[in-house]
């Protein structure tokens, strides 16, 4: 017979905030993916053709990581919490790089065109994109970007580090169903 959980512990808070979470930084990659195609397949000017395709690769590869490792999270799989860990720390360091770029004005010098025409409102959701949002950041000298990039890693890798959070895998018992909260 199947019984379900009656207590909610902060493993559980930590656990289904670290699913949210990366789920969203998953759709956030999905978005910057598509909003940086949509302006190469619109206006390739705007963009750096090879510059796109590693970006995208990149944002769907990082898409890929946060939805899977917060779908086995959310299942209390541990190796969905190990993902998650991994994908955030990949995120967060290109974040940290990309502030890092902006606060010593790195330049190519190669005269990539890269959204440069972006003002500081309209980058916040271009760094909402995470892997988009931290190119866009490197190549503009755009300190928002960055910082916006860099935030969503840090939390979710917060989150998913945390010792709750671990537990929470850990901790179900043969024949419970779903979490409890």
């Amino acid at each position: 017979m199947l019984e379900r959980e009656k207590t909610t512990t902060l493993g559980d808070v930590t656990a289904v905030a670290a699913v949210t979470l990366g789920a969203l930084a998953a759709l956030a990659n999905l978005l910057g993916a598509a909003y940086v195609l949509r302006t190469f397949f619109g206006d390739s000017a705007a963009v750096d053709d090879s510059l796109v395709l590693f970006t995208t690769l990149g944002a769907l590869t990082a898409a890929f990581a946060f939805g899977y490792g917060a779908l086995l999270l959310a299942r209390r799989d541990d190796t969905g919490r190990l993902v998650l860990i991994v994908a955030a720390a990949a995120q967060l360091g290109l974040g940290l790089l990309a502030l890092l770029a902006t606060l010593v004005g790195y330049d190519s010098g190669y005269g990539i065109h890269w959204f440069a025409d972006q003002s500081v409102l309209r980058s916040i959701p271009v760094g909402l994109g995470g892997v988009p949002g931290a190119v866009t950041a490197i190549v503009n000298h755009n300190w928002t970007a960055a910082a916006t990039a860099t935030g969503l890693g840090a939390i979710v890798l917060l989150l998913a580090a945390v010792p709750p959070t671990a537990t929470y895998t850990r901790a179900r018992r043969a024949g419970v169903v779903g979490p409890a909260v």
